[in-house]
């Protein structure tokens, strides 16, 4: 059982301070560290990992990206875009993804992780603009 110590509650304030944003263990320090610099880098990864495999924090995994987390544990997706690299979410049950897959292995599926790639509006919209399209 991990102790509720007051690092841990700064680095999960930070996080949550950052919902949306889907940062990465670097941008979390950065956050804690403004208000807090006695608190370690190493410790501000300890506990996002820790809270990781815990599931009390999502990691997410997205190719070719740094490892980001999530203080959103419900059941969703990523989206990346391939211009700027902001992350978003996807709903599940959007897009026809859920159902998609018959599972006849075996196993009992506890977890699906399913990455989307794609251009965000604001890059769209300077895309379109450079192009004139």
């Amino acid at each position: 059982m991990q102790r509720n110590t007051s690092q841990r509650k700064l680095v999960l304030d930070a996080l949550a301070s950052l919902e949306g944003e889907h940062p990465g263990a670097e941008r979390v320090y950065e956050r804690v560290h403004a208000d807090h610099p006695t608190v370690s880098k190493a410790t501000v990864y300890r506990i996002l990992k820790d809270e990781a495999a815990s599931g009390r924090v999502l990691g997410v995994d997205l190719p070719r990206d740094i490892g980001r987390f999530d203080s959103r544990t419900d059941g969703h997706y990523h989206i990346r875009c391939r211009i700027c690299g902001k992350v978003a979410d996807i709903e599940r049950g959007c897009c026809g993804t859920d159902g998609l897959f018959v599972n006849n292995s075996g196993y009992e599926i506890e977890d699906v992780m399913i990455a989307f790639s794609g251009v965000c509006a604001e890059c769209a919209a300077a895309e379109r603009g450079r192009t004139g399209a």
